[in-house]
């Protein structure tokens, strides 16, 4: 199961920092019973300040539109339309 999340928002002054998130859960069973692996890993980070939304790509650090992430992470449109 593998499952894009919006981490808890950190506001700081007049700017909200969103982090993005990939969670993935692996199990197998066998004979013995079973065996469990879980991954959380970032994905990118969505900013809102008075001057702009804007987005962050974690995995080569650049700048990338934010309506990129509107369609992978539901809410994320919404959450920052409310800030």
């Amino acid at each position: 199961m593998k499952e894009d999340r919006i981490g808890t928002p950190i506001t700081v002054g007049e700017i909200t920092v969103i982090p993005l998130e990939k969670v993935s859960l692996y199990h197998v069973d066998t004979k013995e019973g079973f065996t469990m692996y879980f991954s959380k890993e970032p994905v990118g980070i969505a900013i809102n300040s008075p001057q702009k939304k804007w987005a962050v790509d974690v995995t080569d650090g650049k700048e990338v539109p934010i309506e990129s992430y509107y369609e992978q992470f539901d809410a994320l449109q919404q959450i920052l339309d409310n800030l």
